[in-house]
């Protein structure tokens, strides 16, 4: 009698956290070869039941044998393609064709594309699908259940485990599925485990499970329920059952529970007893047919991955055109010189300059060997132009200072009345003239500080051209023209003195990009595949939590490559920055990055369970990885403790290994090039296993 059973349930709890068991010593047998239909109201229990049974959740206490073994245990076949699941969810992809769907679970399953084919033709016929070309996601919530009962049989599975399969389907198509069921049960030996809403269909089926408040309430046919308790219809049987479970919620229902056909009355026996259960024309069976090798499920899931990639425009768009959008932004925002200014001009010594006519006069006195000036200021702004902030004159500083505060200019340059003699009082006596001759002699500048970048652009601009302009003078007095200068020099090793921030911000924006191009579109595929059903389905047929990871993995790193060379050909020819050092350490640098970062959002998907959290995660964590990782300030500017943390960013140091391999020349054998690297790669190795493991423990 023993080898009869497909399925055995002992003394099954399942509880979650504090809460009531979902199942409470819950015992349950499923003949081979027959239907058994599972009945009860919602959150009772029954697709907790199902989970487990398939291997997708454990119980807490007590054991499940399926087909000769315990599920997920080697040999057992479960999970597998021995069995065949349609969970209650749609938990297809919804990018699928209804060809691609079907293709793609029978070859997870080991068949051939022929027998998919002609599978899939039989099961059209049956079940009325939907034509092969439509996309399961825009067909019709009824049309994609009978997809998805469809993947569950394209394989003819030894046992079939179908949760609310007729739900939504019209009553002749439902007839006609109660007729295959049967005839596959009784032709092929299949067993079928189904759950149902529908009370008066199950009548139809060998096995009738009555469950309530996580306990199966009863087990027997259809006819030998009624006659049992001596009722006309199960829905008068199942509201007695319910009576007597809350007359006697507290006392022994073992009689109740227990109401079984006798050549199932082996359930009490000895627990080991089922462990020396082994069905050997089963296991060779599924040794022969089931056996399906990890390559052909990769393959199907890389299949899948691209097709998901490929079809959803969405993502495509992003992909492809978004590095486009981002470097292109850069190009265009970033680096040049602010225009449109306007600086304010208080010339006491000569007014407006007649409006630019006058342009000041400079002359060398050939007996005294000295030069004289007149009007000086209006040579300054002459020289000085619109180039760095168009000029407008004010008669009274008060005016003007108020124009500033207002927003209307970035500064105000102010000259002396007798700017010109005081300058030619200080050249002349330079070793002996007082403080309050020099005074006279200087423009006074008063900028708008509040947008700082905007102020220390006014001053470095304003300065240079100042020294070019005074050099000149020199030149024409026939003085040495470094006299005109301060007496310093400054020079490069590595760059150049014109450089400005976005050469700064270019290597940390090379290892920033593909970072977070990649933590975006990881963030949510596991995520998604957990909540759409697609993931659990997948492990219920065999799949491995690391094949389907490696399989999202590589396809991502096909977009990261895609990415980086984008964004190079985007740097370099187009913008024109000059690497010193190697391109492929650039790439590799690149690489490495945007790879962390897709391990990030992996990591982000396996402790998140919720789309709004990973969300926030990943746009929390935005900011202080920027801001910390020396990528829009140095950081030997921190404080000396915030370092430390600084450094153990994961753009951090490779961005530092960036700048110097594009600005430098660094190569591999340089301790900025390699420690840059290496953190990439750390990052990677522990992101990956702290994955793996995540999936394993939600497993």
């Amino acid at each position: 009698m023993m080898q009869q059973n497909a399925l055995v349930v002992k003394n099954a709890v399942k509880y979650y956290e504090q809460e009531e068991p979902i199942l409470d010593g819950l015992n349950m047998t499923v003949s081979k070869g027959s239907i058994y239909a599972l009945l009860g109201p919602s959150g009772c229990g029954k697709t907790t039941l199902l989970s487990c049974i398939v291997g997708i959740k454990n119980l807490n206490k007590g054991n499940i044998w399926i087909l000769g073994g315990h599920p997920g245990k080697p040999g057992s076949g479960i999970p597998g393609p021995r069995v065949g699941y349609m969970p209650q969810q749609i938990s297809l992809v919804g990018e699928f064709s209804v060809s691609g769907a079907l293709y793609y679970f029978g070859r997870i399953n080991g068949l051939e594309d022929k027998e998919i084919d002609a599978r899939q033709k039989f099961l059209s016929e049956l079940l009325q699908l939907p034509s092969t070309n439509c996309l399961i996601k825009n067909i019709s919530g009824g049309q994609q259940r009978r997809v998805s009962f469809a993947a569950a049989l394209i394989h003819s599975p030894e046992l079939l485990i179908l949760d609310e399969p007729t739900v939504g389907l019209d009553p002749i198509l439902r007839e006609n599925i109660w007729l295959y069921l049967t005839r596959i049960t009784q032709e092929e030996g299949i067993t079928v485990l189904m759950t149902t809403h529908y009370i008066e269909e199950a009548k139809d089926a060998n096995m009738i499970g009555l469950m309530r408040r996580g306990k199966l309430l009863a087990e027997s046919s259809s006819q030998k329920l009624l006659e049992r308790f001596q009722c006309s219809s199960l829905e008068e049987v199942f509201v007695n059952l319910c009576q007597s479970q809350n007359n006697e919620m507290n006392e022994n229902v073992s009689e109740v529970q227990e109401v079984k056909d006798t050549e199932n009355d082996t359930l009490h026996q000895d627990e080991d007893s089922y462990k020396r259960i082994k069905d050997r024309n089963m296991k060779c069976q599924a040794r022969s047919i089931y056996n399906v090798s990890a390559l052909k499920r990769f393959k199907a899931l890389m299949i899948k991955n691209i097709t998901q990639f490929v079809r959803f425009y969405a993502t495509l768009v992003f992909a492809v055109f978004f590095p486009l959008i981002q470097i292109a932004t850069f190009f265009v925002g970033v680096g040049g010189d602010p225009k449109d200014l306007t600086i304010g001009i208080i010339n006491y010594e000569a007014g407006n300059c007649d409006y630019g006519n006058n342009i000041g006069s400079v002359w060398y006195d050939e007996e005294s060997l000295t030069c004289r000036f007149h009007n000086l200021s209006c040579r300054f702004l002459r020289e000085y132009g619109d180039s760095i902030a168009n000029q407008k004159y004010y008669n009274d500083m008060s005016e003007a200072i108020n124009a500033a505060h207002d927003g209307d200019l970035v500064g105000v340059m102010h000259f002396s009345h007798n700017f010109s003699e005081a300058l030619q009082r200080r050249i002349d006596g330079f070793a002996f003239i007082k403080t309050e001759d020099i005074l006279p002699n200087e423009i006074d500048v008063f900028l708008d500080m509040g947008d700082m970048q905007i102020g220390q652009f006014m001053v470095k601009k304003l300065y240079e051209r100042f020294f070019e302009i005074f050099e000149d003078l020199m030149k024409e007095c026939k003085y040495p023209s470094k006299l005109g200068n301060v007496p310093i020099r400054f020079d490069t090793v590595y760059g150049t003195m014109d450089d400005g921030y976005d050469y700064f911000f270019t290597p940390s924006l090379l290892m920033t990009l593909p970072f977070f191009l990649s933590t975006t579109l990881s963030t949510f595929l596991i995520i998604s595949d957990r909540l759409e059903g697609v993931w659990d389905r997948n492990l219920v047929q065999g799949v491995k939590n690391r094949e389907i990871l490696l399989a999202h993995v590589l396809t991502q790193t096909i977009l990261i490559f895609i990415h980086v060379m984008v964004t190079m050909c985007l740097i370099f020819p187009v913008w024109g920055l000059k690497c010193e050092g190697s391109y492929f350490y650039v790439f590799f640098l690149m690489f490495l990055g945007g790879l962390s970062g897709l391990m990030y959002g992996f990591f982000i998907s396996v402790t998140c369970k919720t789309h709004t959290m990973a969300n926030y995660t990943s746009i929390g964590s935005f900011g202080p990885l920027v801001m910390l990782s020396g990528a829009i300030w140095p950081i030997e500017a921190m404080p000396k403790m915030v370092r430390y943390v600084c450094y153990c960013m994961p753009p951090a140091l490779p961005s530092i290994a960036m700048r110097a391999v594009i600005f430098k020349g660094y190569t591999l054998n340089e301790k900025e090039v390699y420690m840059g690297i290496l953190v990439s790669v750390a990052y990677i190795v522990i992101f990956f296993i702290t994955v793996l493991f995540g999936l394993r423990s939600k497993s």
